[in-house]
């Protein structure tokens, strides 16, 4: 299990997240540069989790054929927790195992 705590917002309970989801967080964060030095820090920008909630799925790359691209459905644990996001306006966490 790990924990994923709102990195600009103090006040917010950490949200719960199993090891499957922790490992697909980053299909979530599309674009984004991260900082090799804070491998557990992730940014969603709220625009774009808002839009992922709206459509219900994201597109994935095949290593094997980067002239296309797989419309995956959003399971729903990871409908919850993009739905956390974007209820709480969180766009910056930090995940740690519990």
């Amino acid at each position: 299990m790990y924990l994923a705590f709102a990195a600009d917002k103090q006040n917010f309970e950490p949200y719960e997240i199993s090891r499957t989801l922790r490992g697909q967080l980053h299909y979530f964060t599309e674009g984004e540069i991260r900082d090799s030095e804070k491998p557990n820090d992730y940014f969603f920008p709220l625009e774009r989790t808002a839009e992922l909630l709206d459509t219900g799925v994201f597109y994935l790359v095949s290593p094997l054929d980067d002239r296309n691209r797989a419309e995956i459905e959003i399971t729903a644990e990871q409908e919850d927790f993009l739905e956390w996001l974007v209820a709480n306006e969180i766009e910056r966490i930090r995940v740690t195992e519990a």
